[in-house]
């Protein structure tokens, strides 16, 4: 996952730890944290989710072409 700051990481962790509560007893499931400059694979979440939300705000062009490979699922914020 792409490092932010301690409380973040932090975060993350703990969404993983209790994530595994669901995997199989024999599942592997790990976490690292990494610059986003460091790792090119990082920016294509950030190219999708800049595309939705630039849709979000009016300017649906980059969305457009990202066309059906992308799937939005609304997700409920308390």
């Amino acid at each position: 996952m792409e490092a932010r700051d301690q409380i973040l990481n932090a975060r993350d962790v703990a969404t993983v730890q209790q994530a595994r509560y669901a995997l199989p007893k024999d599942a592997v499931f790990r976490l690292d944290h990494l610059p986003g400059a460091a790792e090119p694979l990082l920016w294509v979440p950030d190219v999708v989710a800049g595309a939705v939300r630039a849709e979000k705000l009016g300017e649906p062009r980059y969305r457009e072409i990202l066309g059906e490979r992308v799937i939005d699922f609304p997700v409920e914020v308390r």
